[in-house]
């Protein structure tokens, strides 16, 4: 069987990191074409190290010159947004996994569609603020979007199983972060320390607080709706602290079918690079003991006002999906630096869905991106009149 060239753009997140793991667990079917990485350096150079990859694309010259010194080998460096779309490009590629965080996913996970590769997604942001875009392109060119999202990974391979003709609706899990049981009083004290524990998984700190807030599964709602066409009325998200059941398909005839597993991102991202193969991984079991338990139950919104939003951005329609997101990348750094407070994230979302001039509809990539950054723009000199 051939081994498939992978390119991994974000080698250095958490999504990275786990790629890497199932790569080098799997070296018989994979290997690593290339990568591309932002600010930690250090951690691409030892990757670089570790799997040598003839392709490094790096956000400027400075960089480059920072890797090429060090480097006991000569790559393929590429610089930039444009660097970003020339990797992806690349025709000897087979799969792009595109994990790296916030708009700029849009860059790679369009040209990897645009030139017919798989393209495993684990950026919302490219599907929130360009899934049309990514869905056209990838009709017209042949490539495959595969979600790396453990929820949309769930019911992607749920629908493959029970298909979308007797689908009623679905159902995301939603663990409800660290402030389920506060009164609703009392989160106006939250710090950003406390709201950076997130009680299941290890991430970064603006999908950690994203979590804390449900915008995060409001993010997965509006995913849910481009990636597998599904009204709004068709999607609703339950509480379930143990993380344990990540969707849920319920048929026509009433029938509910759930799926379950460790929470652990290795699984998602296995099953995007090997599909329709399934591979035996080393992980740890669900283990169905007498401490087991399962809750789900329907959010509270009021507790939760970020979810409603998103609900009311998708009804709207583009771009308001894009505008919220935009936002929400400015309102959370703002929470984070002690300059707004945690329930002031709502506030500054809704301020923003209601009072953007919508002068355009961004239908290109380079549109997406100018009209996120007047979003992100406005929003910042917005929380700077609170």
């Amino acid at each position: 069987m051939a081994v498939k060239k992978v390119l991994l753009f974000g080698a250095t997140g958490s999504i990275g990191k786990q790629t890497l793991d199932i790569i080098s667990r799997f070296r018989d079917r994979f290997t690593l074409l290339g990568i591309s990485g932002k600010s930690r350096l250090d951690n691409l150079l030892e990757i670089s190290e570790r799997f040598r990859p003839p392709l490094i694309a790096l956000p400027d010259e400075e960089s480059v010159s920072y890797l090429a010194e060090r480097l006991s080998y000569k790559p393929e460096f590429f610089v930039g947004d444009e660097g970003l779309s020339r990797m992806a490009s690349e025709p000897s590629a087979d799969v792009a996994v595109v994990a790296i965080s916030g708009i700029k996913g849009l860059i790679p996970a369009y040209y990897a569609l645009k030139t017919g590769k798989r393209v495993a997604l684990a950026n919302k942001e490219s599907i929130i603020g360009g899934g049309f875009l990514l869905l056209s392109c990838s009709q017209t060119s042949g490539g495959e979007i595969i979600p790396v999202d453990s929820e949309h990974s769930a019911l992607f391979q749920l629908l493959q199983k029970y298909g979308e003709s007797s689908l009623r609706k679905v159902y995301l899990t939603a663990s409800g972060g660290p402030f389920i049981d506060w009164a609703l009083e009392d989160l106006e004290k939250v710090t950003p320390e406390l709201a950076l524990k997130h009680p299941t998984w290890k991430m970064g700190e603006k999908i950690t607080i994203d979590s804390a807030t449900l915008m995060n599964k409001g993010f997965e709602v509006i995913e849910a709706s481009v990636l597998f066409n599904l009204s709004p009325e068709r999607i609703e998200v339950l509480i379930h602290p143990q993380s344990t059941i990540h969707a849920l398909v319920e048929l026509v005839d009433g029938t509910i079918f759930a799926h379950l597993s460790k929470p652990d991102m290795r699984l998602p991202i296995a099953y995007a690079l090997f599909y329709p193969e399934r591979p035996t991984l080393d992980v740890a079991d669900l283990s169905f003991n007498p401490s087991l338990t399962l809750n789900l139950f329907p959010p509270d919104f009021q507790r939760f006002p970020c979810l409603a939003l998103a609900y009311s951005a998708l009804k709207l329609g583009h771009p308001y999906p894009l505008i919220l997101e935009a936002s929400d990348e400015v309102a959370v750094p703002a929470f984070l630096e002690g300059r707004i407070k945690f329930t002031d994230i709502p506030r500054v979302l809704e301020k923003t869905l209601n009072e953007f001039t919508i002068r355009y509809k961004p239908s290109t990539v380079d549109e997406i991106l100018a009209f996120h950054e007047e979003v992100k723009n406005f929003t910042e000199e917005m929380i700077k009149s609170l």
